[in-house]
């Protein structure tokens, strides 16, 4: 015998709100150091990006293999899965500002956070913090590029931080 139940239509999965998802302070630097033994220390940054130059010998365009990622996150406890974006940005005839992804076909340039791929927002803490390396980052020409802070259902950026490349 069914129960009733069963019987029923499906019901309709409830609308929730996008979760509530902050970051600030992203950095994007040339390495960092984190003691295992004292995690309460944090993380150690070194040699953050204000501008980007390509290596002696080289031009446009230009990659850098390894580029270390830092960012501070709050919000709605959960498991979230970070990534980075790259967008080069340009200023239209409008004095608009436009955003020209980096990826094959249009698509944008991103760097999903290394294995296990994931954060938790533990709501513990005031703030939870992360740092991981993405790369190759490619430079394709001179001008201002921004990175960008995503986590899968949050639909827009939740930090950015912009370099200049330069000659």
């Amino acid at each position: 015998m069914m129960s009733s139940n069963q019987n029923d239509p499906e019901e309709p999965t409830p609308y929730r709100e996008p979760p509530e998802l902050q970051g600030f302070h992203l950095l994007t630097h040339r390495t960092f150091w984190f003691d295992n033994r004292r995690p309460e220390a944090g993380f150690s940054i070194a040699g953050i990006y204000t501008h980007i130059e390509p290596p002696e010998g080289f031009s446009f365009p230009f990659r850098l293999d390894r580029v270390f990622v830092y960012f501070q996150l709050w919000g709605d406890p959960g498991i979230y899965r970070p990534r980075i974006r790259l967008v080069r940005v340009s200023i239209t005839d409008d004095d608009e500002e436009e955003e020209i992804h980096l990826g094959t076909d249009g698509e944008p340039r991103e760097f999903p956070m290394p294995p296990p791929h994931l954060v938790e927002i533990t709501g513990l803490n005031y703030v939870d913090e992360v740092a991981f390396p993405i790369g190759p980052v490619p430079f394709r020409e001179a001008g201002l590029y921004e990175f960008q802070l995503w986590a899968d259902g949050v639909g827009s950026p939740i930090a950015r931080e912009r370099v200049l490349a330069r000659e």
